[in-house]
């Protein structure tokens, strides 16, 4: 498995099972910031991060769906 870091745009891991999780939209959000929404090749979980312009803010789950 391709070993990625916490902070990786393209991959982040799972909310619910730990595996690679891939980015499939990139969306703008209010006040600068953008919604990143990755998808779990393992259980199929989607995730949804507010992601800030400031790259040393984390990561805010704006919405999660259930594993699988």
């Amino acid at each position: 498995m391709r070993s990625f870091q916490y902070r990786d745009y393209f991959f982040h891991s799972c909310g619910a099972c730990g595996a690679v999780a891939n980015l499939t939209r990139n969306s703008p959000a209010p006040g600068g910031s953008e919604h990143r929404t990755y998808e779990c090749r393992r259980c199929g979980r989607v995730d949804v991060y507010n992601v800030a312009a400031d790259s040393k803010l984390p990561w805010i789950v704006v919405e999660g769906s259930p594993a699988a």
